[in-house]
């Protein structure tokens, strides 16, 4: 996945909520709203977005697109899969539901681990993991301390409401074309 930031055109056509910024996957394959002072890292075939600079402290929000065809993944379980996504190594003390989001061109199936981070002083930590079902298939994750949840979850919950998929960008300096 490539990375670049792009000093916008005067006019423009890029709206988000004051206080936050845009990440565009893929020339418009899939974009959401970030809070503008988070760090992005493209890693991989990822992108991972921290609310400070990368470390133990961090939070951690990563995305990847995986390609597959919409007929590939139609009659997917998305709970199912989901699960399977799942880290069977961390050992949850507690999961939640599964809870579901339905937008007009993707459905997202998302669930919430709370466990105790072993290795790290037994903290307690959360994570957050959302598998999304649209034009492409996308896994979105956000890792934390419980103790930050107050002011990080609401973060995921506006990274899911802002998701937009498959808006073709074909300059990213003018944003997309508004009709």
């Amino acid at each position: 996945m490539s990375f670049g930031k792009f000093k916008l055109k005067d006019k423009h056509t890029w709206k988000s909520k004051p206080g936050y910024s845009i990440c565009v996957l893929d020339r418009g394959l899939l974009r959401f709203e970030f809070p503008e002072h988070w760090v992005v890292r493209p890693e991989g075939g990822s992108v991972h977005l921290h609310d400070r600079p990368p470390s133990l402290e961090s939070c951690d929000l990563g995305v990847s697109i995986f390609r597959v065809p919409g007929e590939a993944v139609r009659d997917m379980s998305l709970d199912d899969a989901l699960r399977d996504s799942l880290n069977h190594e961390r050992q949850a003390y507690q999961e939640s539901e599964v809870y579901h989001i339905t937008g007009a061109d993707f459905e997202i199936a998302w669930l919430e681990q709370r466990y105790t981070d072993t290795e790290h002083d037994n903290r307690d930590a959360r994570m957050r993991v959302a598998l999304i079902r649209g034009p492409v298939v996308c896994l979105i994750s956000m890792n934390y301390w419980a103790e930050r949840a107050g002011g990080l979850e609401p973060v995921w919950d506006h990274v899911l409401a802002t998701l937009i998929f498959d808006l073709p960008i074909a300059d990213p300096a003018a944003g997309p074309v508004v009709q």
